[in-house]
């Protein structure tokens, strides 16, 4: 067995030492450019799992990259066990990144990596000789790592924002634009914050600036699926016009 664990991040099908993280269609491709993170230190398979019987696992997280290339947040989605969570978000800040472009600008990004564990250097499928065990031991990978990024209308209640600041008009900004509108898509994390924000569109940087400074205040109640807390993605499009 190798302590220094080969780690996959499947997205988008890609995966090595370098990876590009693209969800562009084909007509896109050149005018975007996706998130590329640079392996700068390998993860380790967490030796006392091995003692466990435990030889592989799963671990969803998001993770938010400025225009800069610098990792301002992440966020855990899902895990099998706690002790390959904690080698992902002990690894996360320590890899580079490269930001995405568009049109040749760097833009700020948000992707959801799916980091799979095994405790051998090289992955190793087996199908036909898997014992009883290690064919419990996949459907149990499969279920405590489902999806756990709801839209508003997967959720057991509507969303309830508690603390909702409009944003500033964007005039005092110094907006270019009289009218105009944005839309952000952005996480709601299982305590009800707001994580991550993406910009989809803006008619003016200053009506972004706007939005972007009032939701980071914003609060909701908890997320909740079959009663228990979530992680919800919520995409909504703020309107600006002038005042009367």
């Amino acid at each position: 067995m190798h302590p220094t664990l080969r780690c996959l991040l499947m997205f988008a099908g890609l995966a090595g030492s370098t990876l590009a993280l693209d969800t562009s269609g084909p007509a896109e491709a050149k005018a975007y450019e996706p998130l590329m993170i640079v392996q700068t230190r390998d993860m380790i398979y967490p030796p006392t799992l091995t003692n466990e019987h435990i030889f592989k696992g799963e671990v969803n997280v998001a993770v938010w990259v400025d225009e800069n290339g610098r990792l301002l947040d992440w966020l855990l989605v899902g895990y099998t066990h706690s002790l390959f969570a904690k080698e992902v978000l002990d690894v996360l800040p320590k890899w580079k990144y490269v930001p995405a472009h568009l049109q040749g600008q760097p833009v700020p990004t948000r992707a959801e990596l799916r980091i799979i564990f095994q405790n051998t250097e090289m992955v190793r499928i087996v199908a036909s000789e898997r014992s009883p065990t290690e064919q419990a031991h996949d459907q149990a990978i499969e279920h405590r790592v489902a999806p756990h990024i709801y839209r508003p209308d997967e959720l057991d209640a509507p969303l309830d924002a508690i603390v909702e600041i409009m944003p500033s008009s964007p005039d005092r900004l110094g907006a270019v634009a009289r009218e105009g509108s944005v839309v952000v898509e952005y996480l709601v994390d299982a305590e009800g914050r707001v994580r991550m924000p993406i910009i989809d569109s803006s008619d003016d940087e200053a009506f972004t600036n706007s939005v972007l400074l009032a939701i980071t205040e914003w609060r909701y109640a908890v997320p909740k699926r079959t009663g228990h807390p979530v992680i919800a993605r919520v995409k909504q499009r703020f309107t600006f016009s002038p005042a009367s």
